[in-house]
């Protein structure tokens, strides 16, 4: 199992949102050539849907989930990942995204 480098699922938002992180390192393979895989997620606990997610897998390179709409993501490293994941989620929170 590859070492996980950040965990972490707090309620936010008042109690109606869960924001789960998630990102694992490993060494770079064929199908995983930046040697990380991530989940990065905001859920209306509401709802039950998906607001925001980011996310790589096999099969499927770096993206990212908006409102029921997946786009390619530009991954550049960890810390940008979670800056972008997280200025997401201030800008839902704000009504903005």
């Amino acid at each position: 199992m590859p070492p996980v480098i950040l965990e972490a699922r707090d309620v936010i938002g008042g109690g109606r949102y869960l924001q789960e992180v998630r990102i694992s390192t490993f060494a770079p393979s064929r199908e995983l050539p930046d040697g990380i895989r991530y989940s990065l997620c905001l859920l209306d606990l509401q709802t039950g849907k998906v607001i925001v997610l980011y996310d790589v897998h096999r099969g499927k390179s770096h993206h990212r989930h908006l409102r029921g709409e997946e786009t390619p993501y530009s991954f550049v490293d960890e810390d940008t990942l979670l800056g972008d994941f997280f200025r997401d989620v201030a800008l839902i929170m704000e009504g903005k995204l």
